[in-house]
Parts: structure tokens; C-alpha cells; sequence
């Protein structure tokens, strides 16, 4: 009796443990902290998450539609819906989060009447295969204002693109870029596709300005990408912009490249855009900067055997910059996964009352200059390094100033141009206004698709963020980005080495050796059984064969 009364008290211990631990791990799981280990604690809530609350008067809804079949089949939706309800659980009330699946009927009605978009998905089902429509996206209600992030998967930008879809959400309207083309020839739709789409990701609408036109005052951000075809009426109307306040990022040179049937380049002499920087505390050289840290860049030439072949050659003129060589206390640089400039002039940052100016990016200490012999060609190669020997030094590619920037059209008349409206008198008195200048007007161009430089553009969109609205959103946007390529390895042979030994290995070696642990394996388990067959038959062959009637005997006996 009393053993009884023992065993059903250990099973009633041993159920209310496993109660405390199934418990304890929906507690943690929902609500506890979580082990961060990545390098830059990408995966932990920020402070900017953990402060958000005060920014919002009224509740804010949050809804995530996911789909059963996707959340059953993809890690991404947990982890989705695991930051989700921190920061929820972190807002002290100010944030409400529900869950929906749109399945079918009226919930998937309104789920696409607000802009979440399905996916298609292969699923398996008793041995059946279907395709599925899914939906995993976000809409966040504020009053009656609706922002949505359309399709999340990931919590790889998840905290940025939440972040600012509340903050606009609550003001309301989202930031606006205005755009202004400064060189001949090009056009947002043509030349800078990725960029745009990096903005609109983003929540930004942007927009072309023709040259000429004034910046629109409800404009959050102006964006100058190309200097050469821009004058002094467009320069005035710049600087009108940044004496009342206006921010902006340039994207200028001091050389001007072209690359058609050949590539050539030439001195920009007189450019009023530049004379402007200038006057700023930002001179831009009318040289190129080379640098050893440089992309590989593929290339059309003719093969041994007639005809047309691609090579691949380092280029110095399109500089890969390091990380090292980037500034690690600016938010804008700090975390930032890669930027590459082509063609860059080198910046001198000159002093200017009233303003601060920093440098952000900066070549190696082994970069030189072309002045006057400007070999830019695949074919020009043996002339790269002619003025290397005088001009070899490290150089500023990308610089912030932040201030009452001085007006570089003060007391002198606004310039005229034919058939257009008389400018406006310039203010007389600036406000305290930010820029950013990056010497090299083609780094924002749809070059970055060649050499994988999408970061450029997630440069320019962090950018825009730091100039409109500060630090905050910046170091969200660069937290866990890297740069994935073989980056580090300058050789063009030594890096294709490395490509195909990282293709031999993933795609050969390794199959391979997960083929030969199988197939040791079922060798071994196969001598194994052979031993362990052979053990049991060794006694009944080495006993004696009794003889005929002995075991009758025996029986007899033992009896």
C-alpha cells in the first residue's frame, strides 16, 4: 500500500514538472530575453523600438496577415510574428498586435483590398502536389490611416521598414525625394531603375526635377546625381533650396566619363555646381582617383580564334571601399555592407564658419590620382599607374557638412536664362541645413547591377533617411547587412580560384563525401551483422555431435 501511494506521488511530481517546464518555455518564448549573437545585435529590439511608444498619442494596430500553409512550412513567419509581439509587448500599450489568415472569402478580400499581396508556393499534401496561394504581409492602422509592408518573410529589414511605416503612419504622409538629373542624356526610368525601386521599397516617393525647376518646398530630400549639363540657374536654384533649410545629397564628379565604343574621359573646366560645393567648404578635384582595392569587371574583346570573348580585369577606376576606411562613428557608414564608386574625383573639405564637415569614406592609403593623363580604357591598362608615383596617398570620396551652410550666390544678381521665369531673391538669412557629397555621379547609376553593388543604393536611401530624419532610422536600415562577395581578395585569378574551389567543394566535395560516410557506414553495419552471425553459430559448431540414443539417455537421467 504504502509503495503504491510513493509511485502516484512521483507521477504527480513528475506531471507538475512538466507543467512548470512547458510553462516556463511559453513564458521565455513570448516574453523573455532572447541570446543575441550576432555582431552587431541585429536580432535584439532597438533602442528606437523600445522608445517608439512615445512617439505615438493614440493606439496603433498592428495586424499580420499570415497564412497557415506558409507559417506550417517557413521558419520566416515565427520569427516575423516573434518580433512582432516584442514590440508590442515593449510599447507600453500603445501598440496592439492581431494575427489573421486570409484564407478565403472576405478575409482574403480585405487582406488584398489593403495591398497585401499573395505568393505562390509549391506545397506537398498525401503525396499530392498543389500550388498555393500565401500571404504574409503587414498593415499598421492609425486612426483611420493605413500603412502596409506588403510581403515579409524575414526579419532581415523587418524593424527599418515597421519603424518608418508607423512614423509615417502617424504623420501621416510619407517622405518625398525630389530627384534632379545634372547629366545630358539620362533619366530616372533609364538609368537608375535600382535605385528607384531601393526608394519606393522603402516607403519614399520620389520624383524628377527638370532642370530648372524649383525644389518643391514640402520636399524632404533633394537628390543631385550628375553635374555636367547643370548651369548656373539650376546651381541658384540649389542654393535657394539649402538656405531655407533644404537638405541634399550630391552625386558629382570632377571628370566627365563616357562610355560609348569606348570609354573616354575628359576635364569638367567650368561647372557651377561645383563653384557652389565649393563655396560650401567641398572642392571636388577635375581628377580620377584609382585605388588597388577595386572591382573585376567583365568586358568584350576579341579571341584568339576571330570573333568576340568576355574577360574579366580588375579595374582601379572602380573603387571598392573598405571597411576600415569608412567612418565608424557616423550611423550612415558605421554598418554599411559595401559601397562602390566609379570613376571618383577625390574631395578636399575646405573651412567654413559655421559649418562642421567630416569626411565618410576615404580610399586606401595605396589610391592615386589621374590628373591629365586620363587612361580609362580596358586597353589602356599599361597606363593606368603613369602619374601613380607623384600622386599616391589616401583621398576623401564621400564627406557630410551640417550647418548654416554660406550661400554661394550671396551679393551677386540671380542668373538669367531665356524663356524662363526671374529667379527669387535668395533669403537673407540661411537656415542650418545638412548635406552629403559623394564624388563619383555614376555610383547611384544601374552600374551597381554589374559588380553586385546594390548596397549603393541602400547608401542613397540611408542617406536620404539621415538627412530627413536623423540617426535613428539610418542605424536601423545597415543593422546585419554585409557584403557577401569575395570582397576581400584584389587578384582577378586568385578570386576566381577562390569561385571555383567554392564550387568544386559545395557542388562536388561535399556530396561526395556525404555519399562515402553512407555508403562506409552501411559497409560497416553490413560486417558488423556478419560477425554478430558468425559469433552465434561458432558454439553449436565447435560442441560434439551426440550420438544416436545419448539423448535419450540423458533425459532419462536427468529424471
Amino acid at each position: 500500500m504504502e509503495q503504491n501511494v510513493k509511485i502516484r506521488r512521483s507521477l504527480v511530481l513528475l506531471a507538475l514538472s512538466a507543467a512548470v517546464i512547458a510553462a516556463s518555455v511559453l513564458v521565455v518564448e513570448r516574453f523573455g530575453p532572447r541570446l543575441d549573437l550576432s555582431s552587431d545585435r541585429a536580432n535584439t529590439l532597438s533602442k528606437v523600438s523600445k522608445g517608439l511608444y512615445a512617439e505615438i498619442p493614440e493606439q496603433v494596430r498592428i495586424t499580420y496577415y499570415i497564412s497557415k500553409t506558409l507559417s506550417a512550412k517557413h521558419p520566416g513567419p515565427r520569427a516575423v510574428e516573434d518580433f512582432l509581439r516584442s514590440l508590442a509587448s515593449s510599447s507600453k500599450g500603445r501598440i496592439v498586435l492581431e494575427t489573421e489568415d486570409p484564407g478565403s472569402g472576405e478575409a482574403q478580400a480585405a487582406a488584398q483590398s489593403l495591398g497585401i499581396t499573395a505568393q505562390r508556393m509549391q506545397v506537398v499534401e498525401k503525396n499530392e502536389a498543389r500550388v498555393a496561394l500565401v500571404y504574409s504581409g503587414i498593415a499598421v492602422r492609425y486612426l483611420d490611416r493605413i500603412q502596409v509592408l506588403p510581403f515579409v518573410i524575414s526579419t532581415d529589414s523587418l524593424e527599418y521598414d515597421l519603424v518608418k511605416a508607423i512614423r509615417a503612419a502617424i504623420a501621416d504622409r510619407k517622405p518625398s525625394a525630389s530627384i534632379l538629373i545634372g547629366d545630358s542624356g539620362k533619366s530616372l526610368s533609364e538609368d537608375f531603375q535600382a535605385l528607384s525601386s531601393a526608394l519606393s521599397q522603402s516607403g519614399w516617393e520620389a520624383s524628377e526635377l527638370r532642370p530648372g525647376e524649383a525644389v518643391p518646398p514640402e520636399s524632404s530630400v533633394l537628390i543631385v546625381l550628375g553635374n555636367s549639363a547643370l548651369d548656373d540657374y539650376d546651381a541658384y536654384r540649389v542654393d535657394d533650396y539649402l538656405a531655407e533649410g533644404g537638405k541634399a545629397l550630391f552625386a558629382v564628379k570632377g571628370v566627365d566619363v563616357v562610355a560609348a565604343q569606348g570609354i573616354s574621359a575628359s576635364k569638367l573646366e567650368s561647372d557651377a555646381l561645383l563653384r557652389a560645393l565649393e563655396a560650401y567648404g567641398v572642392k571636388v578635384d577635375r581628377a580620377l582617383v584609382l585605388d588597388p582595392s577595386s572591382n573585376t569587371v567583365p568586358y568584350q574583346t576579341a579571341s584568339p580564334y576571330g570573333g568576340a570573348m568576355i574577360a574579366y580585369s580588375r579595374y582601379p577606376h572602380w573603387i571598392m571601399t573598405r571597411p576600415e576606411n569608412r567612418d565608424a562613428k557616423s550611423p550612415l557608414t558605421s554598418g554599411l555592407a559595401g559601397l562602390d564608386l566609379f570613376w571618383p574625383s577625390p574631395l578636399e573639405l575646405l573651412p567654413r564658419g559655421g559649418v562642421e564637415s567630416s569626411p565618410l569614406v576615404k580610399t586606401t592609403p595605396q589610391a592615386w590620382l589621374q590628373r591629365e593623363d586620363f587612361a580609362v580604357d580596358f586597353g589602356d591598362a599599361s597606363r593606368y599607374e603613369s602619374e601613380a608615383e607623384e600622386t599616391t596617398g589616401q583621398y576623401i570620396l564621400a564627406a557630410s557638412l551640417a550647418g548654416v551652410l554660406p550661400q554661394a550666390y550671396a551679393g551677386r544678381p540671380a542668373p538669367v536664362r531665356e524663356g524662363a521665369e526671374a529667379l527669387p531673391a535668395l533669403p537673407e538669412r540661411s537656415l542650418a541645413s545638412r548635406v552629403i557629397v559623394v564624388g563619383s555621379a555614376d555610383f547611384a547609376s544601374d552600374y551597381m547591377t554589374i559588380t553586385q553593388s546594390e548596397f549603393n543604393a541602400s547608401f542613397i536611401v540611408g542617406a536620404a533617411d539621415y538627412l530627413a530624419s536623423g540617426d535613428d532610422l539610418v542605424a536601423l536600415r545597415n543593422r546585419g547587412q554585409r557584403d557577401t562577395r569575395f570582397s576581400k581578395v584584389k587578384d582577378p585569378e586568385a578570386k576566381s580560384a577562390l569561385a571555383t574551389l567554392s564550387y568544386v567543394v559545395n557542388i562536388g566535395l561535399v556530396p561526395a563525401a556525404v555519399i562515402a560516410f553512407g555508403l562506409a557506414r552501411a559497409a560497416r553495419r553490413r560486417r558488423q551483422e556478419r560477425e554478430e552471425a558468425g559469433a552465434r553459430l561458432a558454439p553449436a559448431a565447435a560442441a560434439p555431435h551426440a550420438a544416436p540414443g545419448e539423448t535419450d539417455s540423458v533425459d532419462k537421467e536427468a529424471k
